[in-house]
Protein backbone atom coordinates (compact mmCIF):
# COMPACT_ATOMS: atom_id res chain seq x y z
CA UNK A 1 0.00 0.00 0.00
CA UNK A 2 1.31 3.45 -0.88
CA UNK A 3 2.06 5.96 1.85
CA UNK A 4 -0.63 8.33 0.55
CA UNK A 5 -3.23 5.51 0.67
CA UNK A 6 -2.17 4.66 4.18
CA UNK A 7 -2.63 8.26 5.26
CA UNK A 8 -6.09 8.47 3.69
CA UNK A 9 -7.10 5.32 5.57
CA UNK A 10 -6.44 7.16 8.81
CA UNK A 11 -9.69 9.04 8.22
CA UNK A 12 -11.68 5.76 7.70
CA UNK A 13 -12.69 4.83 11.23
CA UNK A 14 -15.10 1.98 11.86
CA UNK A 15 -18.39 2.36 13.73
CA UNK A 16 -17.17 0.75 16.95
CA UNK A 17 -14.12 2.99 17.28
CA UNK A 18 -16.13 6.18 16.83
CA UNK A 19 -18.66 5.19 19.48
CA UNK A 20 -15.92 4.07 21.87
CA UNK A 21 -14.35 7.54 21.67
CA UNK A 22 -17.73 9.17 22.29
CA UNK A 23 -18.34 6.93 25.32
CA UNK A 24 -14.94 7.74 26.84
CA UNK A 25 -15.51 11.45 26.29
CA UNK A 26 -18.96 11.32 27.99
CA UNK A 27 -17.62 9.51 31.04
CA UNK A 28 -14.60 11.84 31.25
CA UNK A 29 -16.94 14.83 31.37
CA UNK A 30 -19.06 13.15 34.04
CA UNK A 31 -15.99 12.46 36.18
CA UNK A 32 -14.96 16.13 36.03
CA UNK A 33 -18.48 17.25 37.00
CA UNK A 34 -18.66 14.80 39.90
CA UNK A 35 -15.29 15.95 41.26
CA UNK A 36 -16.23 19.62 40.93
CA UNK A 37 -19.53 19.11 42.79
CA UNK A 38 -17.84 17.12 45.53
CA UNK A 39 -15.02 19.55 46.33
CA UNK A 40 -17.12 21.66 48.69
CA UNK A 41 -17.74 18.76 51.09
CA UNK A 42 -14.29 17.25 51.54
CA UNK A 43 -11.29 18.08 53.69
CA UNK A 44 -7.84 19.19 52.65
CA UNK A 45 -4.94 16.79 52.54
CA UNK A 46 -2.07 17.40 54.94
CA UNK A 47 0.93 16.29 52.91
CA UNK A 48 2.36 17.71 49.70
CA UNK A 49 3.35 14.15 48.76
CA UNK A 50 -0.34 13.39 48.32
CA UNK A 51 -0.47 15.31 45.04
CA UNK A 52 -2.72 13.53 42.57
CA UNK A 53 -0.58 14.48 39.56
CA UNK A 54 2.41 13.30 37.55
CA UNK A 55 4.56 15.70 35.53
CA UNK A 56 3.68 13.82 32.31
CA UNK A 57 4.16 15.44 28.84
CA UNK A 58 2.54 12.99 26.38
CA UNK A 59 2.61 15.28 23.34
CA UNK A 60 3.28 14.81 19.64
CA UNK A 61 6.65 15.93 18.32
CA UNK A 62 4.94 18.79 16.44
CA UNK A 63 3.11 19.93 19.60
CA UNK A 64 5.86 19.50 22.17
CA UNK A 65 7.97 22.25 20.54
CA UNK A 66 5.64 24.76 22.20
CA UNK A 67 5.63 25.72 25.86
CA UNK A 68 2.75 23.64 27.19
CA UNK A 69 3.83 22.92 30.79
CA UNK A 70 3.36 19.79 32.83
CA UNK A 71 1.06 20.01 35.83
CA UNK A 72 2.52 22.20 38.57
CA UNK A 73 4.01 20.14 41.42
CA UNK A 74 3.10 21.02 45.00
CA UNK A 75 5.34 23.35 47.03
CA UNK A 76 8.30 21.64 48.70
CA UNK A 77 9.61 22.32 52.20
CA UNK A 78 13.00 23.56 50.98
CA UNK A 79 14.11 22.17 47.60
CA UNK A 80 13.89 19.18 45.29
CA UNK A 81 15.80 17.73 42.34
CA UNK A 82 14.01 15.50 39.86
CA UNK A 83 15.26 13.53 36.86
CA UNK A 84 12.61 12.05 34.57
CA UNK A 85 12.76 10.19 31.27
CA UNK A 86 9.77 9.93 28.95
CA UNK A 87 9.70 7.78 25.82
CA UNK A 88 6.91 7.92 23.24
CA UNK A 89 6.08 5.94 20.12
CA UNK A 90 4.28 7.87 17.37
CA UNK A 91 2.56 6.55 14.27
CA UNK A 92 -0.10 8.86 12.83
CA UNK A 93 -0.75 10.61 9.58
CA UNK A 94 -3.43 12.11 7.42
CA UNK A 95 -4.34 14.17 4.40
CA UNK A 96 -6.86 17.02 4.59
CA UNK A 97 -7.12 19.58 1.82
CA UNK A 98 -3.63 20.86 1.06
CA UNK A 99 -2.16 19.44 4.30
CA UNK A 100 -0.23 16.21 4.64
CA UNK A 101 1.20 14.81 7.88
CA UNK A 102 3.23 11.73 8.76
CA UNK A 103 4.66 11.10 12.23
CA UNK A 104 6.49 7.77 12.40
CA UNK A 105 9.20 7.45 15.03
CA UNK A 106 10.05 7.56 18.70
CA UNK A 107 10.96 10.50 20.91
CA UNK A 108 12.87 10.43 24.18
CA UNK A 109 12.73 13.38 26.57
CA UNK A 110 15.03 13.65 29.60
CA UNK A 111 14.06 16.43 32.05
CA UNK A 112 16.23 17.81 34.82
CA UNK A 113 13.94 19.77 37.13
CA UNK A 114 14.85 21.85 40.20
CA UNK A 115 12.31 23.24 42.65
CA UNK A 116 13.28 25.81 45.27
CA UNK A 117 11.16 27.28 48.08
CA UNK A 118 11.27 31.08 48.11
CA UNK A 119 9.96 32.05 51.53
CA UNK A 120 6.74 30.68 53.02
CA UNK A 121 4.38 31.10 50.07
CA UNK A 122 6.44 30.94 46.86
CA UNK A 123 8.32 28.37 44.80
CA UNK A 124 10.64 28.65 41.81
CA UNK A 125 11.00 25.85 39.24
CA UNK A 126 13.56 25.45 36.46
CA UNK A 127 13.40 22.68 33.85
CA UNK A 128 16.15 21.78 31.38
CA UNK A 129 15.13 19.16 28.79
CA UNK A 130 17.18 16.95 26.51
CA UNK A 131 15.21 15.75 23.44
CA UNK A 132 16.08 12.92 21.01
CA UNK A 133 14.12 11.74 17.94
CA UNK A 134 14.87 8.32 16.44
CA UNK A 135 13.36 5.36 14.63
CA UNK A 136 13.24 3.52 17.95
CA UNK A 137 12.74 -0.18 18.50
CA UNK A 138 9.18 -0.74 19.72
CA UNK A 139 7.10 -0.67 16.50
CA UNK A 140 6.77 -4.44 16.17
CA UNK A 141 5.94 -4.92 19.86
CA UNK A 142 3.16 -2.32 19.64
CA UNK A 143 1.88 -3.90 16.42
CA UNK A 144 1.61 -7.28 18.18
CA UNK A 145 -0.08 -5.62 21.16
CA UNK A 146 -2.73 -4.07 18.87
CA UNK A 147 -3.33 -7.38 17.09
CA UNK A 148 -3.65 -9.32 20.35
CA UNK A 149 -6.37 -7.02 21.73
CA UNK A 150 -7.98 -6.26 18.37
CA UNK A 151 -7.12 -2.55 18.51
CA UNK A 152 -6.87 -0.52 15.28
CA UNK A 153 -3.23 -0.32 14.14
CA UNK A 154 -3.49 2.29 11.34
CA UNK A 155 -1.76 -0.11 8.92
CA UNK A 156 1.53 -0.06 10.83
CA UNK A 157 2.73 -3.16 8.97
CA UNK A 158 2.56 -1.32 5.62
CA UNK A 159 5.63 0.76 6.56
CA UNK A 160 9.03 -0.50 7.69
CA UNK A 161 9.31 -0.98 11.43
CA UNK A 162 11.60 1.32 13.46
CA UNK A 163 11.85 3.99 10.77
CA UNK A 164 11.95 7.74 11.41
CA UNK A 165 9.84 10.12 9.36
CA UNK A 166 8.41 13.31 10.84
CA UNK A 167 7.01 15.34 7.96
CA UNK A 168 4.40 18.05 7.42
CA UNK A 169 3.56 19.86 4.19
CA UNK A 170 0.85 22.16 2.86
CA UNK A 171 0.13 24.13 -0.32
CA UNK A 172 3.39 26.04 0.12
CA UNK A 173 5.48 22.87 0.20
CA UNK A 174 7.28 20.90 2.89
CA UNK A 175 7.54 22.76 6.17
CA UNK A 176 9.36 20.15 8.22
CA UNK A 177 11.02 16.88 7.41
CA UNK A 178 13.17 14.76 9.73
CA UNK A 179 14.42 11.43 8.43
CA UNK A 180 17.55 10.89 10.52
CA UNK A 181 18.11 10.85 14.31
CA UNK A 182 18.30 14.24 16.04
CA UNK A 183 19.16 15.09 19.63
CA UNK A 184 20.13 17.98 21.88
CA UNK A 185 18.92 20.52 24.43
CA UNK A 186 15.26 21.50 24.21
CA UNK A 187 13.54 24.71 25.30
CA UNK A 188 14.39 25.66 28.90
CA UNK A 189 11.46 26.58 31.15
CA UNK A 190 11.15 28.72 34.29
CA UNK A 191 8.07 29.03 36.52
CA UNK A 192 7.00 30.84 39.70
CA UNK A 193 4.24 29.47 41.94
CA UNK A 194 2.26 31.13 44.72
CA UNK A 195 0.15 29.35 47.34
CA UNK A 196 -3.17 31.14 47.79
CA UNK A 197 -4.39 31.65 51.34
CA UNK A 198 -0.85 31.13 52.60
CA UNK A 199 -0.21 31.64 56.33
CA UNK A 200 3.58 32.04 56.38
CA UNK A 201 4.34 28.57 57.78
CA UNK A 202 6.03 25.72 55.98
CA UNK A 203 3.14 23.25 56.30
CA UNK A 204 0.23 25.56 55.49
CA UNK A 205 0.93 25.62 51.75
CA UNK A 206 0.96 21.86 51.13
CA UNK A 207 -2.73 21.62 50.29
CA UNK A 208 -3.59 25.22 49.29
CA UNK A 209 -4.74 26.17 45.80
CA UNK A 210 -1.91 27.59 43.68
CA UNK A 211 -1.31 30.10 40.93
CA UNK A 212 1.62 29.66 38.54
CA UNK A 213 3.17 31.79 35.80
CA UNK A 214 6.01 30.69 33.55
CA UNK A 215 8.11 31.26 30.48
CA UNK A 216 9.65 28.93 27.90
CA UNK A 217 12.83 30.19 26.23
CA UNK A 218 13.91 29.38 22.63
CA UNK A 219 17.01 27.36 23.52
CA UNK A 220 16.16 24.30 21.38
CA UNK A 221 16.77 23.94 17.65
CA UNK A 222 13.39 24.25 15.82
CA UNK A 223 14.68 22.62 12.62
CA UNK A 224 15.26 19.43 14.68
CA UNK A 225 11.90 19.71 16.48
CA UNK A 226 13.53 20.49 19.82
CA UNK A 227 11.80 23.87 20.21
CA UNK A 228 9.67 26.46 18.45
CA UNK A 229 12.31 29.18 18.15
CA UNK A 230 10.08 31.61 20.06
CA UNK A 231 9.28 32.65 23.64
CA UNK A 232 6.04 31.19 25.08
CA UNK A 233 4.21 32.28 28.25
CA UNK A 234 1.76 30.36 30.43
CA UNK A 235 -0.41 30.84 33.51
CA UNK A 236 -2.54 28.34 35.41
CA UNK A 237 -4.49 27.61 38.57
CA UNK A 238 -4.50 24.38 40.56
CA UNK A 239 -7.08 23.33 43.14
CA UNK A 240 -6.16 22.28 46.67
CA UNK A 241 -5.31 18.64 47.27
CA UNK A 242 -8.61 17.21 48.44
CA UNK A 243 -9.13 14.03 50.50
CA UNK A 244 -12.05 11.65 50.04
CA UNK A 245 -12.38 9.14 52.90
CA UNK A 246 -8.68 9.47 53.84
CA UNK A 247 -7.22 7.27 51.08
CA UNK A 248 -8.53 8.95 47.94
CA UNK A 249 -7.13 12.33 46.81
CA UNK A 250 -8.08 14.48 43.87
CA UNK A 251 -6.98 17.63 42.08
CA UNK A 252 -7.89 19.85 39.16
CA UNK A 253 -5.71 22.24 37.14
CA UNK A 254 -6.61 24.65 34.32
CA UNK A 255 -4.46 27.13 32.42
CA UNK A 256 -3.72 29.07 29.25
CA UNK A 257 -0.64 29.11 27.01
CA UNK A 258 0.36 32.15 24.93
CA UNK A 259 2.42 30.97 21.96
CA UNK A 260 5.08 33.08 20.35
CA UNK A 261 4.41 33.10 16.61
CA UNK A 262 7.03 31.01 14.82
CA UNK A 263 7.52 31.28 11.05
CA UNK A 264 8.56 27.64 10.99
CA UNK A 265 5.17 26.42 12.20
CA UNK A 266 2.39 27.62 9.92
CA UNK A 267 -1.31 27.96 10.85
CA UNK A 268 -0.39 28.28 14.51
CA UNK A 269 -2.90 29.09 17.27
CA UNK A 270 -2.02 32.12 19.42
CA UNK A 271 -3.69 30.84 22.58
CA UNK A 272 -4.09 27.25 23.81
CA UNK A 273 -6.12 26.28 26.87
CA UNK A 274 -5.17 23.19 28.87
CA UNK A 275 -6.22 21.26 31.95
CA UNK A 276 -5.67 18.14 34.03
CA UNK A 277 -7.73 16.01 36.38
CA UNK A 278 -5.93 13.69 38.79
CA UNK A 279 -7.04 11.01 41.25
CA UNK A 280 -4.73 9.22 43.69
CA UNK A 281 -5.37 6.21 45.91
CA UNK A 282 -3.15 5.72 48.96
CA UNK A 283 -2.42 2.00 49.09
CA UNK A 284 0.21 2.35 51.80
CA UNK A 285 1.96 5.14 53.68
CA UNK A 286 4.68 5.12 51.02
CA UNK A 287 2.82 3.82 47.97
CA UNK A 288 0.20 5.55 45.79
CA UNK A 289 -1.70 4.68 42.61
CA UNK A 290 -2.51 7.60 40.29
CA UNK A 291 -4.82 8.14 37.32
CA UNK A 292 -4.47 11.41 35.40
CA UNK A 293 -6.49 12.83 32.52
CA UNK A 294 -4.77 15.61 30.53
CA UNK A 295 -6.24 17.71 27.76
CA UNK A 296 -5.38 20.75 25.68
CA UNK A 297 -6.77 22.70 22.76
CA UNK A 298 -5.24 22.47 19.27
CA UNK A 299 -1.91 24.16 18.53
CA UNK A 300 -2.75 24.63 14.85
CA UNK A 301 -5.57 25.92 12.65
CA UNK A 302 -5.63 22.63 10.77
CA UNK A 303 -8.21 20.34 9.18
CA UNK A 304 -6.07 17.37 10.23
CA UNK A 305 -7.45 15.64 13.31
CA UNK A 306 -3.93 15.03 14.60
CA UNK A 307 -3.11 18.76 14.65
CA UNK A 308 -6.46 20.56 14.67
CA UNK A 309 -8.54 18.65 17.25
CA UNK A 310 -8.40 18.96 21.06
CA UNK A 311 -6.13 16.34 22.63
CA UNK A 312 -7.08 14.04 25.52
CA UNK A 313 -4.63 11.67 27.16
CA UNK A 314 -4.91 9.22 30.09
CA UNK A 315 -1.91 8.29 32.27
CA UNK A 316 -1.90 5.48 34.85
CA UNK A 317 0.92 4.81 37.27
CA UNK A 318 2.33 4.68 40.77
CA UNK A 319 4.51 6.68 43.16
CA UNK A 320 6.72 5.14 45.83
CA UNK A 321 7.97 7.45 48.58
CA UNK A 322 11.19 5.79 49.72
CA UNK A 323 13.54 6.57 52.62
CA UNK A 324 16.33 9.15 52.74
CA UNK A 325 14.44 11.77 50.74
CA UNK A 326 13.91 9.76 47.53
CA UNK A 327 10.68 9.04 45.65
CA UNK A 328 10.09 7.09 42.44
CA UNK A 329 7.36 7.34 39.81
CA UNK A 330 6.38 5.13 36.89
CA UNK A 331 3.49 5.76 34.50
CA UNK A 332 2.16 4.79 31.07
CA UNK A 333 -0.22 6.89 29.00
CA UNK A 334 -2.49 6.29 26.00
CA UNK A 335 -4.38 8.60 23.65
CA UNK A 336 -8.03 8.79 24.73
CA UNK A 337 -8.94 11.04 21.79
CA UNK A 338 -7.44 8.85 19.05
CA UNK A 339 -4.46 10.30 17.14
CA UNK A 340 -4.24 13.50 19.21
CA UNK A 341 -1.33 12.27 21.36
CA UNK A 342 1.28 9.49 20.86
CA UNK A 343 0.12 5.87 20.78
CA UNK A 344 1.92 5.12 24.03
CA UNK A 345 4.20 7.05 26.39
CA UNK A 346 6.21 5.54 29.25
CA UNK A 347 7.73 7.70 32.00
CA UNK A 348 10.16 7.06 34.88
CA UNK A 349 11.12 9.70 37.44
CA UNK A 350 13.35 9.93 40.51
CA UNK A 351 13.05 12.83 42.96
CA UNK A 352 15.30 13.80 45.86
CA UNK A 353 14.45 16.12 48.78
CA UNK A 354 17.32 16.65 51.24
CA UNK A 355 14.94 17.90 53.98
CA UNK A 356 13.36 14.41 54.12
CA UNK A 357 16.59 12.48 54.69
CA UNK A 358 15.30 10.80 57.85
Amino acid sequence: MKSSDMLRNRFSRNFLLKHTICLIDVWSRRLIVVLALTLGGVSKAEQGGDSAFFQHHSQFAYNSVFGLPVVAPRLVQTLEWQVSIEHSNEFVGGIAGDERLLLDGETTRLDLRHRQRLGPCWQFTATVPFVAHSGGSFDQAIEEWHKFFGFPDANRDDIDFNSLSYEYSDANGTKHAIGSPQSGIGDVEFALQHALGCFATADSTNADPMLRVGIKLPTGNPSELRGSGEVDLFADWQSPVWTFKKRLHGGLAVGVLFNGQSERFARQENIVVYGSLGVQYVVHTKFRLIAQLDGHGPFYKSALRELGDPAINLALGARYMADRGYSYEVSISEDVAIDTTPDIVARLAVSYRPDQMN
